[in-house]
Order: C-alpha cells, then structure tokens, then sequence
C-alpha cells in the first residue's frame, strides 16, 4: 500500500493530524471503516508522508500528490488516498487529505481529510479547501494567497 520509497536518508517527516481534521472529519472515516481496514489505512497515510521528499523549491509530485501553494519552506498539497482493502485506485476512490508542510521543522500537518462525496454540493473542490483554509487556518491561509 506504500508508493513511496524509503529515503536514503533517516529524516522522514514527522506526521499528525490537526485538530481540526480528527474532530470534522477523521471520525466519519473511522465509522464508515470499522477496525483494521480504517487503522491500516490510516497508517500507510502516515508512512506515505513521511516519506515525501522535498528539493530545494519542490516537493516531489506523483500520482497521488499535487502541490496547491508554495511560499518558502512552507506546502500546502493535496494527497489522495484509498481505503485498504479497497479494489478502487487512489485517484478513483476521491479520498483526499490535505496537507501542510513545514519542511525547516520536517513536519507534515494533515489538515482536512475528506471524500469527495463530502464536498457540499455548491462549491468547487478548491474554493471548498480555501474556505475552510481561510476560516480553520489562518496561520496557514497566507500561503495560498
């Protein structure tokens, strides 16, 4: 389930999820995907980003990860993920989170984590993720301006 490879080098990213994502929306994953399914794909989650390499002005762009906004040391991408256990591919299954990255402190925030089907039904994808930037994450808002 892991698409990344390891790192030559020890630094992996230090990955959490904010508060914001484990209260709105990490719960309706967890009920939708009961026991090992949810847990599993939880963690490849985690171990997928904190393999994520960044260059000197890039982050490393694949399949399953696209940069949004960029200013200095600081990312904001989208990452799509599938359920484990799922025969769906990571594009298909719409499952999204995303991401801050501070790569001066090496530390990737998960800052929404969301279906597609989630999204309300009068917004675009990205007017939905700046809103909720803009309202949640002020601190982290400027980037995508």
């Amino acid at each position: 389930m892991f698409t990344h490879l390891l790192p030559n080098s020890d630094s992996l990213l230090r990955v959490t999820f904010s508060d914001f994502a484990k209260k709105h929306f990490l719960k309706s994953f967890q009920k939708r995907y009961k026991g090992k399914q949810w847990e599993l794909t939880e963690e490849s989650i985690k171990q997928d980003l904190a393999r994520l390499r960044i260059g000197s002005n890039t982050i490393q762009e694949t399949q399953q990860i696209d940069e949004l906004y960029h200013e200095g040391e600081y990312w904001i991408a989208k990452y799509d993920f599938r359920i484990a256990g799922t025969k769906q591919s990571t594009k298909t299954s719409g499952n999204r989170c995303i991401i801050f990255i501070d790569n001066g402190k090496n530390r990737c925030e998960i800052l929404l984590i969301y279906s597609k089907t989630d999204l309300p039904a009068n917004k675009k994808e990205t007017q939905y993720i700046n809103d909720i930037l803009e309202k949640e994450f002020p601190e982290y808002y400027h980037i995508a301006r």
